[in-house]
């Protein structure tokens, strides 16, 4: 991958949202889901855009719902939202 083409560092990312999407999508709907996805597409948004601020916002927010709600939505969420921090962090984005 070359992660000086923003094209390529951002593959990465949206994969891993991605997948978190699809274990939450399989969880039980409430509000915290619900935020979660909202959050994730917003965070979707904030890459493709290159819109730094947003995508620090939204990932800090998605990072902390995961973390919050972790006892509950199980060890595949945590781990798929560890994939999506590291791929942010490779491609630059600190929050």
């Amino acid at each position: 991958m070359d992660v000086t083409n923003p094209v390529d560092a951002k593959t990465p990312i949206l994969n891993a949202i991605a997948h978190l999407e699809g274990l939450l999508g399989q969880l039980p709907k409430d509000d915290r889901t619900e935020k979660a996805l909202y959050q994730l597409d917003r965070l979707r948004r904030a890459v493709n855009a290159s819109h730094q601020e947003a995508v620090r916002f939204a990932a800090f927010t998605v990072n902390k719902i995961v973390k919050d709600s972790a006892a509950d939505w199980g060890q595949a969420v945590v781990d798929s939202m560890s994939q999506l921090r590291e791929a942010l962090l490779a491609a630059g984005h600190r929050y």
